[in-house]
């Protein structure tokens, strides 16, 4: 995939809602944590894990540059 294919692929309406659905539950991962941390640390860990995971899929380069 080249830096074309890839801002092709991010205005698409399902690239579009995959993204918007990662942010929500980042948020809603958040939100729990405001509510509940120190209840148990253990759970705590793999809410903060999850959201570190999540923000690699949005911040990750999905394309990779090739000579044709």
């Amino acid at each position: 995939m080249n830096q074309s294919d890839f801002k092709d692929w991010q205005s698409y309406p399902v690239t579009k809602a995959f993204y918007a659905a990662i942010r929500v539950k980042i948020e809603g991962l958040k939100d729990e944590l405001s509510y509940q941390a120190g209840d148990d640390s253990r759970t705590d860990n793999i809410k903060v894990g999850a959201i570190q995971a999540l923000r690699d899929i949005l911040d990750a380069d999905w394309f990779e540059e090739t000579e044709v």
